[in-house]
């Protein structure tokens, strides 16, 4: 271990320390945890943090070995360790939980554990490792099942569950949990290879850390043994790293599953150190939570290297990438401003909503960043009158505890279908076959933290409306495109209200609205919007120029070989076009749902 990871190490279980309560042998949190077993609670004890707080402060040499043993034997005691019960060898999260219901606790709770045995071997005291035996032994029959029926579309926990897998084989000796081990990387590889990650948490910063983990762990565990799959994960913890490398440090826009609901462009991590981006150096001065210092173990080599040695990337630049079978994120990056979509969202069938889970609530399709300022958002908006839900969310612990967008347990079809070219992006947003409680619906753009300049340009060409965020050093232009409202038997261009919820702009367009909560019932709603983004000081003259450069075509286009009778069942194609040259099309036929 070097000085600096040691450093970081150290002064980061510092300040656990002094903010951590322990009660037997558990950190309490004075606040719910996110399983609904606990989220009424005014307070919980937390079974991953602790485990963290345990290894971490074994590593540094902060807590004595009597007082890591009870914090270890309370971690142990979150385990089910009945052969006969149905989740035997997993995790509850939480002590306040009668049964498990997160199950990635199981690889959160162990990975602190196994990487420091992994990495810093003999840190822990004999009679600390011979109860660590014992949990991974009933852990490794959960994992070994977990894999053997592998969500595998989920990749950062079945990748976890895989490389803990791996990691029993190696500190138990058991073979045939690395031979099992080794199979389901072979299995996962070629899913991936095929089909690309899963439901796209490779543009998460948050989940490719976690991924990252598990790849480094696997690597380690299959070593020689399968050298050819050992050089494709690496590969693949390469691509992960290209992304960020492209992102340079500030938020990857789209994103999935990133929880970025403030709009930060800037979020501390780890992985920024590992792919290069910025020098660990720099970095050694900062505090990091416990959950996230297992990246400084396993990613040592990487934080060791500094700054990869690179020529210097372009702006503008641009990169798409791969998300899953057909499905792309396109981002555009110029030197003040970023622009970025996904060609669809929800990316993988059957992801975006239900009672319990999705990735509605917690993702970004479609987003633009303005450097220094926020990262702003499309936003879908209900109001059911007794609540508001948002996709992406508004609230993490409720969008966590009820992550769909209608409370009701049969939800429309929610689809985002974009097309970007460089700094231009056409989006077509849709719901089909609403039947659910509503006040208002709508669709908006979120901007926090708006300091910029709101202006208003109705260009020549057709007086279409833009509203345009001017910034020191750049700009956003929006507009909308043709829609479907509750009311409208054909699209119509859709008029966008201008919103300012404190120093939060909204720009909306909105689809139904009544006075109190009654059903709504349509076959189809539409909004679309067209975005580019500007680089550079242009003044409004300058602005309004620019944008009078550019038309829409956007058209319904019949089609008579199947039934159409609905409102809004034409195919349609916009085109974005500059100097009359098209620049962006986008073509959409309501009956290509993809959910």
């Amino acid at each position: 271990m070097n000085s600096e990871v040691k450093a970081v190490l150290e002064r980061s279980f510092e300040a656990a320390l002094h903010e951590a309560v322990l009660e037997e042998g558990l950190v309490r949190y004075d606040r719910p945890g996110h399983t609904r077993q606990v989220a009424h609670l005014p307070y919980c004890h937390e079974g991953r943090y602790s485990a963290g707080y345990y290894t971490f402060g074994m590593l540094t040499g902060q807590l004595p070995a009597e007082k890591g043993l009870e914090i270890l034997q309370a971690v142990a005691a979150l385990q089910i360790t009945d052969p006969a019960h149905p989740h035997y060898g997993g995790f509850r999260w939480y002590r306040e939980e009668a049964e498990i219901q997160d199950s990635n606790a199981a690889f959160f709770i162990l990975m602190p554990l196994v990487t420091v045995r992994l990495c810093v071997p003999d840190v822990f005291p004999a009679e600390h490792v011979e109860l660590m035996d014992r949990m991974l032994g009933h852990a490794a029959v959960w994992f070994s099942h977990e894999c053997a029926h592998p969500e595998i579309y989920y990749p950062n926990k079945i990748m976890s569950d895989g490389a803990m897998l791996l990691a029993a084989s190696v500190l138990s000796g058991e073979e045939h949990y690395a031979r099992e081990g080794v199979e389901f990387f072979r299995r996962w590889e070629d899913y991936t290879a095929r089909r690309g990650w899963g439901w796209g948490e490779n543009l998460s910063l948050v989940y490719q850390s976690v991924m990252m983990n598990a790849l480094r762990i696997a690597m380690r565990a299959i070593g020689g043994r399968d050298e050819e799959l050992t050089g494709r994960l690496a590969a693949r913890m390469e691509e992960l790293k290209e992304i960020l490398r492209f992102h340079a440090g500030e938020e990857i826009v789209p994103a999935i599953r990133s929880y970025n609901f403030k709009g930060e462009t800037i979020r501390k991590s780890l992985l920024w150190a590992a792919a290069g981006v910025r020098d660990f150096a720099d970095m050694s001065g900062d505090t990091f939570n416990l959950n996230d210092l297992v990246s400084l173990l396993l990613l040592e080599p990487e934080l060791a290297a500094g700054i990869r040695a690179q020529e210097e990337q372009l702006l503008p630049r641009v990169r798409e990438e791969r998300v899953f079978d057909d499905a792309r994120a396109y981002s555009w990056i110029g030197g003040n401003v970023r622009l970025g979509s996904l060609s669809r969202f929800p990316v993988i069938p059957g992801s975006y909503q239900w009672p319990t889970w999705g990735l509605g609530w917690q993702s970004f399709p479609v987003s633009f960043s303005v450097k220094d300022k926020q990262v702003s958002y499309l936003r879908w908006y209900v109001d059911e009158g007794e609540s508001i839900r948002t996709h992406p969310t508004h609230d993490f612990h409720g969008g966590y505890l009820s992550p769909a967008l209608f409370k009701e347990s049969i939800y429309p079809d929610v689809q985002t279908v974009s097309s970007q070219r460089e700094n231009a992006a056409l989006v077509l947003r849709s719901m089909n076959r609403v039947n659910n409680q509503v006040k208002e619906l709508a669709d908006e753009w979120v901007v926090h933290r708006f300091d910029g300049v709101l202006e208003t340009i109705a260009t020549e060409a057709g007086g279409r409306m833009w509203h345009v965020l001017r910034y020191p050093h750049a700009a956003v232009a929006v507009t909308a495109l043709l829609g479907l409202a509750e009311e409208d038997a054909e699209r119509k261009q859709q008029p966008v209200a201008v919103v300012m919820d404190g120093d939060t702009l909204r720009l909306r367009q909105v689809l139904s609205s009544r006075a109190e909560a009654a059903r709504l019932e349509s076959w189809r709603l539409e909004a679309g919007w067209a975005v580019v983004a500007v680089d550079g000081e242009d003044g409004v003259e300058v602005l309004e120029a620019y944008l009078n450069r550019y038309t829409i075509r956007d058209v319904t286009e019949p089609e008579a070989e199947v039934p159409r009778k609905m409102a809004g069942a034409m195919p349609r194609r916009c085109t974005l076009l500059l100097d009359g040259q098209p620049v962006v099309e986008l073509y959409a036929d309501p009956y290509h749902i993809f959910a």
